[in-house]
């Protein structure tokens, strides 16, 4: 296991997510990849679904962005990165009139790319999905306060 400062295919994905590049990104999958996060109800699987799940979050989602963490361990089989994402919620509708409803947000998480013969074989997401449906509904954080 080698610790690499910028492993190529992680760092390539994040300046695609980045760009809103939804084709580039799905380049990086195996046609039968696996993609899950802690905000999705289910996986989605396959680069059919991969794309349609990309095309969606950057439609209802146009400042999303990753800011990259450290790369805690790369092989030639496994990236694991920390990061940082930021953005602003979705508009009821996408109805610009109700663009003063957007609330920002910020959140850190970790992503796990598990790579076979060079393409993403699975990714899992982790990350606080309640801080940040607190951050874009504020009256939640009075209902669902965060108890240590």
């Amino acid at each position: 296991m080698s610790i690499e400062p910028t492993p190529s295919l992680a760092s390539q994905w994040i300046a695609a997510f980045n760009a809103h590049d939804v084709a580039q990104i799905v380049s990086f999958y195996h046609e039968d990849a696996e993609l899950n996060d802690a905000g999705m109800k289910h996986p989605r699987r396959g680069k059919k679904a991969i794309e349609a799940w990309f095309t969606q979050r950057f439609s209802t989602m146009p400042t999303i962005t990753y800011t990259p963490g450290e790369y805690v361990v790369v092989t030639d089989q496994r990236a694991v990165v920390t990061w940082t994402t930021y953005g602003r919620s979705p508009v009821p509708g996408r109805r610009r009139w109700l663009n003063w409803l957007s609330r920002s947000f910020q959140v850190d998480g970790v992503s796990v790319f598990m790579i076979e013969d060079g393409l993403i074989r699975s990714q899992r997401g982790y990350y606080d999905h309640l801080a940040v449906i607190q951050q874009i509904l504020p009256p939640l954080r009075w209902l669902l306060p965060v108890r240590f």
